[in-house]
């Protein structure tokens, strides 16, 4: 499977990444549940037009944010939106070709925000960043909202600003993060998007680093 899910991002052809080039965007990145598309349930669509600050581009896609993958698809169950995760967790750690593709995509959204890029990861997101920024130029200032983090924190020399909200009940972030946390709504590990208390302060975090 990874061999094919590699291949498919490393093929990407570039006109098709709903990537203008913006002085500010605001994206969400997250492990992929679903490998055929990346379209955002309500939830997540939600909480990014809410947290939004104005003159900010915000876009309406999950990771690889390309149109090949904005064909609907129903939803996994959860057990396999969660080995999925799990597999992109590993593949970030192990696989070489992996990481190179990961690198040209998130390498293209920071090739095409000249300003500032404001990041929302979900779960092992903040690990799919942290494994690619090190081997990137440096780009765009890069602030990060992580929800319920799982995986290793990117090089603190390369972020202009970091918010951790790690759910009190979010027993997968308690577990597997190990980094700094400056906020526990009362949400699980899947609850962020839909917590009015992670919103306002996501919401409040990226005000500020927008002016």
């Amino acid at each position: 499977m990874v061999d094919a899910y590699r291949r498919h991002l490393a093929g990407l052809p570039e006109e098709g990444f709903l990537l203008p080039r913006v002085a500010r965007r605001l994206c969400l990145l997250t492990g992929q549940s679903c490998f055929r598309s990346s379209l955002l349930p309500a939830d997540k669509h939600d909480f990014l037009a809410a947290v939004a600050s104005a003159g900010v581009e915000v876009v309406q896609a999950g990771f690889p944010w390309h149109r090949q993958f904005t064909v609907p698809a129903p939803p996994p169950p959860l057990v396999v939106a969660s080995l999925r995760n799990a597999q992109q967790w590993l593949w970030a750690r192990s696989d070489a070709a992996y990481q190179a593709a990961l690198a040209a995509v998130i390498g293209m959204l920071l090739d095409r925000t000249h300003e500032r890029l404001f990041l929302v990861t979900g779960s092992c997101g903040i690990d799919l960043l942290a494994t690619v920024l090190p081997r990137l130029p440096l780009g765009p200032e890069i602030h990060v909202a992580a929800l319920g983090p799982a995986g290793r924190s990117p090089p603190v020399d390369r972020l202009s600003g970091l918010l951790v909200l790690q759910g009190r009940r979010d027993g997968w972030s308690r577990h597997l993060w190990r980094g700094v946390v400056h906020a526990n709504p009362d949400c699980g590990h899947l609850d962020y998007y839909r917590n009015r208390d992670a919103m306002a302060m996501t919401r409040a975090f990226l005000e500020k680093a927008n002016r």
